[in-house]
């Protein structure tokens, strides 16, 4: 039985689980699940079973439900999250590891996100709206707050006491490290686990801590958190807020969660997905209008490009075979612009460049694409000539348009070479321009970029068929 039939089986078998309300069943049956098929087999089941499941496990094990979430994108874990009564709903966020609560909630419409708040423990729901006070991309958006602190004054003997004590509290905390704190919880020092565990029971934490370590402020960017984990071995950076006091650690697996969640979102908006994020459990009519947000406009951008196409009909009737070649200088100049924006779009990400670098920008892309329209337009010339040669023997286009195939060839070559200079020089400065009027340069460089090269294609090997042509004596 192959792998896909077997996870097949699952969810139909999860869902008859379901229908029979059993809730030890239920659990006994998720743990079983690979954690590799979790996501794809609850995914599957119709939206009513999932709701059902939920709600049964939130009565059962709440901890199952909330590590059931973490499987699936935020946006929807969230979407599943809506379907649940306030207090149901409640019952697994307050179950979430604080970030992961940070993350879901964000993407919950504000008057849910608020109704389920109100039904967490007062606690969990104050400290969940601090944390969602900080931007997502921020040490403070991206912190844990479950951390082992504690005071100045305190012994080996005694935090390992605690640490014993609430062993079964305390086990998904941050373990690596354990953090020291001064009078109004002023963070002062921070104590490898390895070192108080070697360490002899009478000796006070101030004595073993790391002395003014390296920290981050709430909010610290992710470009600044990935540039100093690059730089130091630690797992994890307190973080601390105005008053140095301590209110979370930001881990390095959570930065790099966070990238990566920040470049699929962009080359979905690169893609054409309104919002950077589209799933197919996602209502009908959300993606639809979401898609048809990018299309539409890329209608009117197109019909501008084709209608330089109609200034030139009469030099189109007198070289034929330029109503072939036209998509390929279009298609692939088009493509060496979309590398520009690629490479724009990453170093803007990365802090690398900013709005008002065009001049760096286009002295560091002109060699690009002067060599690449050399070597593409070379090749695309001889593709061309090739590929019209072919459609005449194969009766698809008339042979007494032979003797157009070598000044087609030089055209085609010629035209993709300039276009390749404008096409690298112009991708890499739309998403400088776009960032710089505040415009999201991922959502909207590629249909600027194609409608302008497009243009710009159609006007030069028309243009130079024109010259062409009238240097033989046609015009």
């Amino acid at each position: 039985m192959s792998h896909e039939a077997s996870i097949t089986i699952e969810w139909q078998q999860l869902a008859e689980v379901i229908d029979s309300g059993n809730a030890e069943y239920l659990c006994n049956f998720l743990h079983l699940l690979p954690p590799e098929d979790t996501a794809y087999t609850i995914a599957r089941l119709d939206e009513d079973h999932q709701t059902r499941m939920l709600e049964m496990l939130t009565h059962a094990d709440p901890e199952l439900a909330a590590d059931l979430l973490e499987h699936f994108a935020d946006g929807h874990a969230a979407d599943m999250l809506e379907e649940l009564k306030p207090e149901t709903a409640a019952a697994i966020v307050d179950a979430m590891d604080s970030d992961e609560q940070t993350d879901v909630l964000a993407e919950l419409h504000e008057d849910d996100a608020a109704a389920i708040l109100d039904k967490m423990a007062p606690e969990e729901a104050a400290d969940a709206r601090k944390r969602l006070a900080y931007d997502e991309d921020t040490a403070g958006g991206l912190m844990i707050t479950e951390v082992l602190v504690f005071p100045k004054d305190c012994t080996v003997e005694s935090a390992v006491s605690d640490l014993r004590h609430k062993a079964e509290s305390n086990q998904d905390f941050e373990s690596r490290y354990i953090y020291v704190v001064g009078d109004a919880g002023r963070f002062i020092g921070v104590v490898p686990m390895r070192r108080l565990v070697l360490s002899p029971r009478d000796k006070p934490l101030t004595q073993l801590m790391v002395g003014d370590p390296l920290t981050v402020h709430v909010n610290t960017p992710l470009n600044d958190l990935d540039d100093l984990f690059d730089r130091v071995p630690f797992s994890a950076l307190p973080v601390l807020d105005d008053a140095a006091s301590l209110v979370g650690v930001v881990q390095r697996a959570k930065v790099e969660e966070a990238l990566g969640e920040r470049s699929d979102e962009q080359l979905a908006k690169f893609g054409g997905i309104i919002g950077g994020e589209e799933l197919r459990n996602m209502p009908l009519l959300s993606r639809t209008l979401r898609r048809l947000a990018f299309l539409l406009p890329n209608v009117v951008l197109s019909a501008i490009s084709v209608t330089i196409i109609l200034f030139y009909e009469p030099i189109i009737h007198k070289m034929t075979l330029l109503a072939v070649v036209l998509p390929l200088v279009a298609n692939l100049s088009g493509a060496a612009g979309n590398q520009s924006v690629a490479v724009t779009i990453r170093e803007l990400a990365l802090g690398l460049v900013r709005p008002g670098d065009f001049i760096r920008i286009w002295s560091r892309d002109l060699g690009i694409g002067v060599i690449n329209g050399l070597v593409v337009g070379l090749m695309l010339g001889v593709v061309s000539m090739i590929l019209c040669w072919a459609s005449m023997q194969m009766g698809l286009v008339e042979s007494r348009y032979q003797q157009d195939l070598l000044p087609l060839a030089g055209i085609v070559a010629c035209s993709y070479f300039f276009n390749s200079i404008l096409a690298v020089l112009i991708g890499g400065t739309v998403p400088l321009a776009l960032k710089g009027l505040h415009v999201d340069p991922a959502m909207a460089s590629s249909p600027i970029l194609t409608t302008v090269t497009d243009m710009c294609s159609f006007m030069v090997t028309l243009t130079l068929a024109l010259i062409l042509i009238h240097l033989m004596g046609g015009v």
